[in-house]
C-alpha cells in the first residue's frame, strides 16, 4: 500500500456491522453470498471523510493561515482545537468542509493510464471534516473543528458546508460469477488516501458519476477478469514459471486468447455516497478479498432488495448524514454513555531518530462500534487500530503530546494524551579523517616546500583545535628500501614539531602496507581510534 505517507491520523474502520470479508486465499463457495449484518446508515464520517475528484472549480479564496498554538502547532484535528481561517464574507455560526487539493506524491501508476484516467475524471480532494465558526474579525475566522477526518494544517481550503443525505442500506446478495448484466460500467481509479488496496470501509473513486447517470445509494459490484490479472505487468508475473508438473507429458494447452471465456470474479460490492459530472465517491460494503485500484466496477439492479433499517441512531449534534430515527430509538439514547480510552507509550523515552509505541485500550459501555484517531504536535506519525507509532526521526529534542480520541458510531467520543519524552540523539562515535598526503621523489625523504604548504595547513588544524592528534604514515614503492617509509613519516613530524611548534605527542608515525612514495595524513578528533589501530606505530614521541 502506498502511503502517504509526513503526520498522519489514522481512522481505523467502524461503524458497519458486517461479515467479515473471506481470506484471498479462501476459494469461493458456489452460488450467492449474502450482505448480512449491516446495521447503520453511514456515519457522519463515512459522508463527510470521503473525499472526491471533481470537474468543478473548487474555491480557494479561504483556507487555513494559522491556529492557536502557531508556529509551535502546525496540525490540528481535536475538539479542543482552534483554526484561524483567513478569507470574507464569513459570520458567527458558519459551517465549512476542510478539503485538501492533493497529488500522488508517487509517480507509478497502478495500473496503465492511471494518471490520465483521473486527470479525465477532474481534480483530487481529500475531506478533512468541518470546522464551527466561533467569531470573526477581520478576514480572519476563528473556527473549531467538529468532526476530524485527518490534521488540519496551513493551506488547507474551507468551503462551505452542505448537509448530504445518507443513502438507505439494503440486504443484497453477491454473486461470486455474476456475468455481466449490461449496466453501467466504469473503475475504480483512485482510493482515498492514495491506497491500492481497499477492503471494508474503504472510500474509492470511480470514473462513472453523474455522466452515466449515476446516483448517491446507487450499488456497484467490484469485478475482476482473468485477462486483467493475466496482462497485469506484476500479477501475470506467475506466467513466466510453468505451470506443470513433472508427472505430466506434456505442457498445459489453455490457450490466452481464451482467457475472455472464464468467469468474471465478483470482488465485493460498494454504495455511492456522493456524485460529480464525471466521477463518483463510493465505500466498499462488502470485500470478498483484496480489492485493488484498477478493478472493475458494474451498477448492480437492488430495486428489489430490502431496506436495512438503523439499529442506532446517530448523534443529534451531528448534520442530518444519517437516517432519522424513530422515537423509541432516541430515547434509548438518552441514557448513552461515551467510550472509554486508556493509552501507554513504550517506550516512554526515546531520542531523536527513535520511535515509540502508543497503544491505546478503548471499550465502549454501551457496545457500540469505535474508532480511534491518532494526532501529535511533533514527530511523523503512523496509525493502525489501536495502535500509533510516533517516529522522532525529524523531531527537536522535548516532550510530544500524542492525543488518541475513541469516536463511536453515535459520534461520542473521549481522549486520552500520552507523552513521549524526546531526549536528543546520541552523538556518532568521533571518527578518524584522512586530510591529506605529501608526496616524494624516487628513493628520497625529502619534505619539499609543497609538502611544507600542505603540514602548514594540518598544524593550523592543530592549533585551533588543541584536542586532536595526528598519525603520519609512510609508504614506499616496492624497489624502494622499507626504511624509508618511517624516514619520511619522521621527516614530517620534525617540520610540525621544529617549525610550527606542535607537541610531538599529539603526532604518531607509522609505516603504512600501501604502495607509494607518500605519507597519508589522518586526523584524529579526542576518542577516534587510530586508522590500523591494531598495528603498532613505528615511532611515537
Amino acid at each position: 500500500m502506498k502511503k502517504l505517507g509526513m503526520l498522519i491520523l489514522a481512522l481505523a474502520a467502524t461503524g458497519l456491522a458486517q461479515t467479515q470479508p473471506a481470506p484471498a486465499q479462501a476459494a469461493p463457495q458456489k452460488g450467492h453470498t449474502s450482505n448480512l449484518s449491516i446495521g447503520n446508515a453511514p456515519t457522519p464520517a463515512d459522508m463527510y471523510c470521503s473525499g472526491f475528484i471533481t470537474t468543478d472549480h473548487v474555491p480557494e479564496n479561504r483556507f487555513v493561515a494559522a491556529g492557536w498554538n502557531s508556529p509551535d502547532q502546525t496540525r490540528y484535528a481535536g475538539s479542543a482545537d482552534i483554526i484561524y481561517i483567513h478569507g470574507k464574507d464569513m459570520k458567527e455560526g458558519d459551517r465549512f468542509q476542510m478539503v485538501r487539493h492533493v497529488k500522488d506524491p508517487n509517480h507509478y501508476e497502478l495500473f496503465r493510464g492511471q494518471q490520465s484516467a483521473v486527470r479525465g475524471a477532474g481534480q483530487p480532494y481529500f475531506e478533512l471534516g468541518y470546522v464551527k465558526v466561533i467569531d470573526v474579525q477581520k478576514d480572519t475566522a476563528i473556527a473549531v473543528p467538529e468532526l476530524s477526518c485527518a490534521d488540519i494544517v496551513p493551506g488547507d481550503l474551507a468551503i462551505p458546508f452542505e448537509e448530504r443525505q445518507a443513502p438507505r442500506f439494503k440486504k443484497v446478495t453477491i454473486d461470486r460469477f455474476a456475468p455481466p448484466n449490461g449496466k453501467t460500467t466504469g473503475r475504480i481509479i483512485m482510493a482515498n488516501e492514495f491506497d491500492s488496496f481497499v477492503g471494508t470501509k474503504y472510500k474509492v473513486y470511480l470514473n462513472i458519476g453523474a455522466d452515466k447517470g449515476l446516483k448517491p445509494g446507487d450499488y456497484l459490484r467490484a469485478t475482476r477478469t482473468y485477462s486483467y490479472t493475466y496482462h497485469d505487468p506484476e500479477a501475470g508475473m506467475s506466467l513466466k514459471a510453468s505451470a506443470r508438473e513433472d508427472t505430466q507429458k506434456s505442457e498445459p494447452k489453455f490457450p490466452t486468447s481464451e482467457l475472455s471465456t472464464l468467469p468474471r470474479r465478483t470482488l465485493g460490492d460498494m454504495i455511492v455516497l456522493q456524485v460529480h459530472k464525471k466521477s463518483a465517491t463510493a465505500m466498499i460494503l462488502t470485500a470478498l478479498e483484496d480489492i485493488h485500484v484498477g478493478d472493475g466496477v458494474e451498477l448492480m439492479d437492488v430495486a428489489d432488495a430490502p431496506e436495512v433499517q438503523p439499529v442506532k441512531p446517530a448523534s443529534a449534534t451531528q448534520p442530518s448524514a444519517v437516517i432519522p430515527t424513530t422515537p423509541a430509538a432516541a430515547d434509548s439514547n438518552a441514557e448513552a454513555q461515551p467510550p472509554r480510552i486508556n493509552c501507554t507509550a513504550t517506550p516512554a523515552t526515546i531520542r531523536v531518530g527513535e520511535s515509540a509505541t502508543i497503544s491505546c485500550d478503548a471499550t465502549s459501555p454501551d457496545n457500540h462500534p469505535i474508532s480511534i484517531a491518532f494526532v501529535a504536535n511533533g514527530g511523523r506519525l503512523s496509525a493502525n487500530r489501536n495502535q500509533a507509532t510516533l517516529d522522532a526521526s525529524e523531531t527537536a529534542p522535548g516532550v510530544v503530546a500524542v492525543r488518541a480520541t475513541a469516536i463511536d458510531d453515535r459520534q461520542l467520543n473521549a481522549t486520552a494524551v500520552t507523552n513521549v519524552n524526546v531526549e536528543a540523539a546520541t552523538p556518532p562515535p568521533p571518527a578518524a579523517q584522512r586530510l591529506s598526503e605529501l608526496e616524494f621523489k624516487p628513493n628520497s625523504a625529502y619534505v619539499d616546500n609543497r609538502s611544507k604548504a600542505i603540514l602548514d595547513d594540518v598544524a593550523l588544524k592543530l592549533q585551533q583545535d588543541p584536542t586532536a592528534t595526528v598519525v603520519l604514515t609512510g609508504s614506499v614503492e616496492e624497489k624502494e628500501s622499507a626504511a624509508l617509509a618511517n624516514q619520511r613519516a619522521q621527516n614530517a613530524m620534525d617540520y610540525l614539531t621544529k617549525s610550527k611548534g606542535i607537541d610531538g605527542q599529539r603526532i604518531q608515525t607509522k609505516a603504512g602496507t600501501e604502495a607509494g612514495r607518500k605519507v597519508d595524513i589522518t586526523a584524529l578528533p579526542a576518542g577516534a581510534p587510530a586508522p590500523g589501530s591494531e598495528q603498532q606505530p613505528a615511532k611515537q614521541n
